[in-house]
């Protein structure tokens, strides 16, 4: 037996267990079985192990002992037999990040899944699924990344293998009944799989995916080498969000919502935000998946794996997923430009930006940027949303030497496939274009908390940038637009607010902000605005009837405390985007074609 093995059946979809069976042939007396503390690409320890509930090992001839080492670690004694390890694993993780089972679906991440075998990682690992057995199963099959064995039906339940242990816990497993859809890219099979029934137009949107796919592969040139097919796991819900990339597939979450309605042509904005999560998660087969901070190139998966790229990796890829829809023609210009306006707005209008570094939020991802607080507007800057507008940035100047990001991207591409980025990657390859300013320019740009400048870089794509004041907390830019029952411009008291049984309560505090100044604090409940009752539908009704830098009484509740201080209504400061075309001829040649 020269591979490693697991069974997975899905034996209490109820209880939400699924038992495993590994087995394998020892090669020495002591094997240590290990369990992930964490997946690729969601950077936050998980801890998986916690969800075995039960564990145990024999071979032929009877139990073996199995001796818990930590967390996540197990020492096995074995004998000269096949040994199998046994244990049921609670599976109720409503995320793509590791294992979910119900009576329409089953989500498996075998990184949360598959312990480790020392000494035979390098081996062919063999995972044969069982169908499960309850009724609400009779219709489901089984759709992944793994190759299968040649007896194993096409979506179907039965043998699937990858080359060693990496490649396994990289390939999630998703079973149900679901849509299957296949478009070609360069003469690779791409498939489609949509779960459950939806009312949807899927032809629309394999044919819209098709163009994105193929976008993103104008960036880079080429499929990788190694692609042989590529798997979206579309897992719908009633409400969700979210994504994470894999070597030949992405394991995704939506809402039914999110999905096109048939006869609508309109790109909504729902559907806008499932199209650039697939456009994201297809973006990261090329950059993080083979190309990745040095670091990675070996994982360790015990403990935290610090990097400061993740603005590179994650930041870049977000300039690009939203670009690749207005450059394949699925949304216009000015749609395109409103997400722009949007993403600036996420990153100006939190104090954050002058806190927090993109160097230090990607270093910190870890215990800041995955476990933020109520404070995490005040203290962390998103290597998403700020690492995408270093990429803009970084276009605007670009193009103004007649180059553009997708130049530089490739040359990161080529340069570093074989080692991995060094921290330093992107000055490496401005310096070797000729770029020595701009070098240095990117280098502050990353390594100081400061905002960046927008308003002046972005005039070389055409745009004009100012900045307003914030009036709410869901205000994320654009036009204020005059109504007729208030005015145009809002008091804002400078923090969030949200109802907590019932009562209209503070959530975040913004430094510096009217609510700050007052010595408003996270968790005070608003119960009335010189002595009229404060309601969540009446708030902002109540705001309208000031005006900016009036001064009012605000009664509250602080804990058990009755409490009232003095809130001056002042306008925030400028926080938020308004951005227009100042340049359109600019703009199209950013918009509407590509440089290599």
């Amino acid at each position: 037996m020269n591979y490693v093995n697991y069974q997975l059946d899905v034996s209490d979809v109820t209880a939400h267990l699924i038992t495993v069976t590994l087995s394998f042939k020892p090669t020495q007396a002591v094997h240590e079985l290990s369990l992930p503390a964490w997946i690729p690409g969601s950077y936050m320890i998980r801890d998986f192990a916690r969800n075995i509930v039960s564990i145990n090992a024999y071979d032929d001839v009877g139990s073996l002992q199995l001796t818990q080492l930590d967390k996540q670690r197990w020492q096995l004694s074995c004998n000269n037999h096949i040994v199998y390890v046994r244990y049921k694993v609670y599976a109720n993780d409503l995320s793509v990040r590791a294992a979910y089972i119900d009576d329409e679906v089953a989500v498996l991440n075998p990184a949360c899944l598959c312990l480790c075998v020392s000494e035979l990682q390098t081996l062919v690992h063999h995972v044969d699924v069982i169908k499960p057995q309850a009724d609400v199963a009779a219709s489901w099959r089984l759709a992944t990344g793994l190759s299968r064995a040649s007896d194993t039906p096409f979506v179907g339940f039965g043998r699937y293998y990858a080359d060693n242990y990496q490649i396994l816990i990289d390939s999630p497993l998703l079973l149900g009944v679901f849509t299957l859809c296949e478009f070609s890219i360069n003469d690779i099979n791409h498939y489609l799989v949509v779960t459950g029934s939806n009312l949807t137009d899927l032809t629309r949107f394999t044919d819209d995916l098709t163009k994105i796919c193929q976008q993103q592969l104008n960036v880079f040139g080429a499929l990788p080498d190694d692609l042989d097919s590529y798997w979206f796991l579309l897992w719908v819900t009633e409400d969700g969000y979210g994504g994470l990339e894999h070597l030949n597939s992405t394991l995704l979450l939506c809402s039914r919502f999110d999905l096109p309605t048939p006869g609508v042509e309109l790109v909504d904005e729902n559907y806008q935000n499932l199209l650039a999560l697939c456009s994201h998660e297809y973006f990261h087969t090329w950059w993080v998946k083979r190309l990745k901070p040095a670091c990675f190139m070996q994982y360790q998966l015990a403990n935290e794996q610090y990097t400061s790229q993740l603005w590179l990796y994650e930041g870049f890829t977000s300039y690009f997923d939203d670009l690749a829809l207005v450059h394949s023609g699925l949304i216009t210009a000015e749609s395109y430009i409103k997400t722009v306006e949007k993403l600036i707005s996420r990153v100006t209008r939190n104090p954050s930006d002058q806190v927090q570094s993109l160097v230090d939020s990607s270093f910190t991802a870890w215990t800041k940027f995955y476990k933020q607080d109520e404070n995490a507007v005040n203290a962390v800057v998103s290597y998403y949303a700020k690492g995408a507008l270093l990429a803009l940035c970084l276009e605007a100047a670009l193009r103004q030497r007649g180059l553009s990001l997708q130049h530089v991207v490739r040359q990161l591409w080529q340069r570093f496939i074989a080692t991995g980025t060094p921290d330093n990657a992107l000055s490496v390859v401005l310096n070797e274009l000729g770029l020595s300013e701009l070098a240095s320019q990117s280098e502050q740009w990353l390594h100081e908390a400061k905002p960046l400048p927008l308003a002046d870089t972005l005039a070389n794509l055409g745009l004009k940038v100012t900045l307003r004041p914030m009036q709410h907390g869901d205000d994320f830019g654009g036009e204020i637009l005059k109504k007729s029952y208030g005015p145009a411009n809002l008091p804002f008291i400078g923090a969030l607010t949200k109802t907590v049984n019932g009562q209209l309560t503070i959530s975040q505090v913004y430094h510096g902000g009217a609510a700050h100044q007052a010595g408003l604090m996270v968790g005070d409940q608003l119960i009335a605005l010189d002595n009229r009752k404060i309601t969540n539908n009446n708030f902002n009704q109540l705001l309208q009837r000031y005006e900016i830098n009036s001064e009012t009484i605000l009664h509250l509740f602080r804990k058990d405390r009755l409490l009232q201080c003095s809130l001056q209504l002042c306008q925030s400061n400028a926080q938020v985007a308004i951005v227009n075309i100042s340049d359109q001829t600019l703009c199209d040649n950013w918009l509407t074609m590509d440089m290599e």
